[in-house]
C-alpha cells in the first residue's frame, strides 16, 4: 500500500472515530431514551456535543476532496514526494483540528490554522495529480 493510500486509511478512521465521539456525546447529552428512540428531537448544538458534530461534519467536508484527489492519483499510478506530503499534512493537520475543536481551545486561531493546512495538504494532491 502506498504511504497516500495509509493516509487515507488513518483519515478514515479519524473520520469514525469523530462520528462515534459525536454519537456517544449526543447520547450522554440527550439520555439513553433519546438514543435508541426516532430523535425525533434534535440533538444539543451546545457545547461537548456540538463541538463534535461540527468537528466531524467538517471533517466529512474535507475527507471527500482528500479522498477523490488520492484515489485518482492512485488510479492514476501518480505517486511522487508531493502526494505522499499532501497527505501527510492532510492527516496531521485534521488530527490538530480535532483536537483543538473537540477541546473547545479558540485562542490564536490554531483551528483556523489546522484547517488551512489540511486544505493546503489536499491541494498538494490535487496540484500533483493536475501537472502529471
Amino acid at each position: 500500500m502506498t504511504p497516500e493510500l495509509t493516509f487515507l486509511l488513518w483519515s478514515t478512521a479519524l473520520l469514525f472515530v469523530q462520528i462515534v465521539i459525536s454519537a456517544a456525546s449526543n447520547v450522554r447529552a440527550m439520555g439513553q431514551p433519546w438514543g435508541i428512540g426516532n430523535r425525533e428531537v434534535a440533538a444539543t448544538s451546545e457545547g461537548f456535543p456540538g463541538r463534535a458534530k461540527r468537528a466531524y461534519m467538517n471533517m466529512l467536508e474535507n475527507f471527500v476532496l482528500f479522498a477523490a484527489v488520492v484515489l485518482i492519483a492512485q488510479a492514476a499510478g501518480i505517486h511522487t514526494n508531493l502526494t505522499v506530503l499532501g497527505a501527510e499534512i492532510f492527516l496531521i493537520a485534521r488530527v490538530v483540528y480535532a483536537i483543538v475543536y473537540l477541546a473547545g481551545w479558540t485562542f490564536i486561531s490554531i483551528r483556523t490554522i489546522a484547517w488551512l493546512a489540511g486544505v493546503i495538504g489536499t491541494i498538494l494532491v490535487f496540484y500533483a495529480v493536475a501537472s502529471a
